[in-house]
């Protein structure tokens, strides 16, 4: 989606969560912040930037933040919420009217499902 992800995690038993999500926004956030300085000569690459900008009122050690403080997560007990998720992440770029097609959205998962192409990531099945 333009403005957030979805991301369906099954974690081994040993594996925390929440430290997942702290690792992969902190490491996807200072990849994006590089590569945005890095391309300032891009005009959207500077009005991205200033997008991320905290405002002054913000007491914080950064002072860019690329990814929202709120986020929502459930555990997902059975086969059949599962499945109910990944049909709802699979269709959200067609509801929200951003393609015809699940299949259309570029960074879907929807091709490893129901085509198995591994060409852009390569995951596990969930079904």
């Amino acid at each position: 989606m333009p403005e957030h992800c979805h991301l369906l995690l099954w974690p081994s038993p040993a594996t925390n969560p929440s430290q997942i999500m702290q690792k992969l926004s902190e490491r996807t956030a200072n990849f994006i912040l590089r590569n945005l300085r890095q391309n300032l000569s891009h005009p959207w690459c500077q009005r991205m930037l200033k997008r991320f900008e905290l405002p002054v009122t913000v007491h914080h050690h950064a002072h860019h933040r690329a990814w929202n403080r709120r986020g929502y997560d459930m555990n997902i007990y059975s086969d059949k919420k599962q499945n109910e998720k990944i049909d709802f992440i699979h269709n959200n770029p067609v509801a929200r009217g951003l393609v015809a097609h699940p299949g259309d959205w570029p960074w879907s998962s929807w091709r490893f499902y129901y085509c198995e192409d591994r060409s852009l990531l390569a995951m596990d099945h969930m079904r």
